[in-house]
């Protein structure tokens, strides 16, 4: 199977990067360090990129679900061989209270006696798969991943992405942005294929450059400022996307929101490619 390239796009402002509007800088940077990938800068692009690596990502369920789906199975089947065992201690010990072990009662506590007409040889194995149901594992789907920065201002990163896609040989459709959303509670995630900047000047920068809107995206969540201050105006909205991501959020984000970040952009990148 052919290696795809994926581009990875983590949007924000690089002067300020541990704030909520730069959340997609900080998750690249944590996606980085779990690949073991390292920055260099390149002036021809305005950006940051790590080397490319090629990763192998299983396209079908997640480890997780298939986990979840195993352990129901295995659960029914001990409590099948359970609900058996326990029969079969009951019937044995029945017999043996009341004296009545014969040599076909020792044989019943293996298994029925097959009729004389029919060999043993043409019964299968009670935990025999039956091959009309059996469906191989899909070979895992190889994927090199390039990870972008720009340096330039978020409302003027699209010049960055544009000159990334032409230098580095990716289509629009080949990569994925990511930024924050205001719109979503925190820690919220969701991939969104095309559309609308829906008011991110930094997506918005990049449909300008590119020329067009399709091209895949993952948005964060990361709430709004508190009730209590009940208060929407632009300098209210703009202190609250240009803070410093608070000590205990920032925990979130790194032990539960940044791998499932992850793991959904490895399922959009090969969704992207399909």
């Amino acid at each position: 199977m052919a290696t795809k390239k994926v581009l990875l796009v983590g949007l924000g402002n690089y002067t300020h990067p541990q704030t909520r509007h730069s959340i997609g800088l900080l998750l690249l940077d944590y996606i980085a360090s779990q690949l073991n990938l390292t920055w260099s800068k390149k002036k021809s692009i305005h950006a940051y990129t790590t080397q490319s690596i090629t990763i192998y990502i299983d396209p079908s369920l997640s480890s997780k679900q298939t986990q979840t789906k195993q352990s129901k199975k295995e659960k029914k089947a001990k409590k099948k061989r359970w609900d058996f065992g326990s029969e079969s201690d009951e019937d044995t010990e029945r017999n043996i209270i009341n004296g009545d072990t014969t040599e076909q009662d020792e044989n019943n506590l293996i298994g029925p006696s097959l009729p004389q007409n029919i060999s043993s040889d043409l019964i299968s194995p009670p935990n025999t798969v039956d091959p009309r149901k059996f469906k191989p594992k899909p070979d895992p789907v190889p994927l090199e991943l390039t990870l972008l920065k720009p340096l330039l201002l978020m409302n003027h990163s699209g010049k960055s992405v544009s000159k990334a896609v032409r230098e580095l040989g990716f289509s629009h459709t080949n990569i994925i942005i990511i930024h924050d959303d205001m719109q979503r509670e925190f820690g919220k995630i969701s991939i969104k294929n095309g559309g609308s900047a829906n008011g991110h000047n930094g997506v918005k920068s990049v449909i300008d450059h590119l020329k067009t809107d399709e091209f895949r995206r993952l948005r964060i969540g990361i709430g709004r400022p508190p009730g209590e201050i009940n208060d929407k105006t632009h300098d209210i909205v703009t202190d609250f996307v240009l803070s410093r991501v608070p000590h205990n959020e920032m925990e979130t984000y790194n032990s539960d929101i940044f791998p499932r970040c992850k793991d959904e952009l490895f399922k959009a990148s090969i969704q992207t490619l399909q």
